[in-house]
């Protein structure tokens, strides 16, 4: 690629222009979530860093990222005459319930895209710092840490709301939360929602399998999935309301069995992926005097999941009122 000879900072400027509208629409188009996959789960919240990246560019961008040409009905008509899989509607998500790729090809076109375009601005940055002289290298440094550095967060969200889309297990919150969990004995057998979930683990990888895209990224967005597992599993355990020893027990069969099924999909080591679960089963045995002191070492976990914890604690282990409520002050 030939380089620029001469670059003043007003063409510079257009080219930042050019490259937040690029940036803009692969968000748009690969990192929105569907509200009616399947899959639909949470929405993965956004990072701070893309999130002032999208807001500058929202400023800076207005009038171009919502021209009519940009609009989703547009879209829709330039890609009704396009080939893109899965072959079903055409929607600017690239979404599909039934379809098995949920345009998974050209979700990874979309990441290989501004990935490129990101190292050749980062390799291009010192030529552009001296063409534009000192006094506009203000100018080059705040488009970098702005925007293209963002671009690594840009990616990991599509491939996190990618993963959330090919695998449906939006309700097995209410499975894992709603089982029997206040038993008097710990037998053999493990609870039914593990089976279910490691077959939608499989269909899951199954959907990446044949979705024309390369093993390093079938193996990432698998990893993914394991955290999208831990995410429901600790989400799950903190709506809890009933629970004796044994039934902690059960959980951590629960989740060793889980463990030991989600080993035959992948090649990466899975426990690490779902020790963040084990943590949150043993806390229950925590004394009361040191869930203030956990729950800020493990920012990890959401307000609401340490306050269902010591809810559930406070509750089995007949708290006294009074200390259940200073915990909790303590915590938020």
């Amino acid at each position: 690629m030939q380089k620029l000879e001469i670059v003043n900072v007003e063409f510079f400027k257009g080219i930042c222009q050019l490259f937040e509208v690029f940036f803009h629409f692969v968000f748009e188009t690969f990192a929105q979530q569907n509200s009616n996959s399947g899959g639909k789960g949470s929405p993965d919240p956004i990072n701070y860093r893309l999130k002032t990246a999208l807001s500058r560019i929202q400023q800076d961008c207005d009038q171009w990222i919502r021209a009519p040409s940009s609009s989703p009905a547009s879209l829709n008509s330039a890609f009704a005459h396009t080939d893109i899989t899965p072959m079903s509607p055409p929607s600017t998500n690239f979404g599909n319930t039934t379809g098995t790729s949920v345009g998974l090809k050209e979700r990874c076109a979309g990441v290989d895209t501004i990935s490129l375009v990101a190292r050749i601005l980062h390799r291009s940055k010192a030529h552009l710092q001296t063409m534009l002289l000192q006094n506009n290298g203000a100018v080059v440094e705040d488009f970098y840490v702005h925007l293209v550095d963002a671009v690594p967060d840009l990616i990991e969200h599509i491939h996190r709301t990618t993963a959330r889309q090919l695998l449906h297990i939006n309700g097995y919150v209410d499975r894992i939360a709603n089982a029997k969990w206040e038993v008097k004995e710990l037998g053999l057998e493990h609870n039914g929602y593990v089976d279910l979930l490691l077959g939608e683990f499989k269909h899951y990888k199954t959907r990446l399998a044949h979705g024309g895209i390369r093993k390093e990224v079938q193996d990432l967005l698998l990893e993914y999935g394991l955290k999208i597992v831990s995410q429901t599993l600790i989400e799950g355990l903190s709506r809890v309301k009933r629970c004796t020893d044994e039934g902690r027990a059960l959980m951590s069969l629960d989740l060793q069995v889980l463990i030991n099924g989600l080993q035959h999909f992948v090649s990466m080591n899975v426990k690490p992926h779902l020790q963040i679960v084990e943590a949150f089963i043993k806390a229950y045995y925590l004394p009361e005097t040191e869930y203030v002191h956990w729950a800020r070492a493990h920012p990890e976990y959401t307000k609401n999941q340490i306050v269902g914890l010591v809810n559930l604690v406070a509750s089995m282990k007949g708290w006294k009122r009074k200390t259940r409520l200073e915990v909790l002050e303590k915590i938020e």
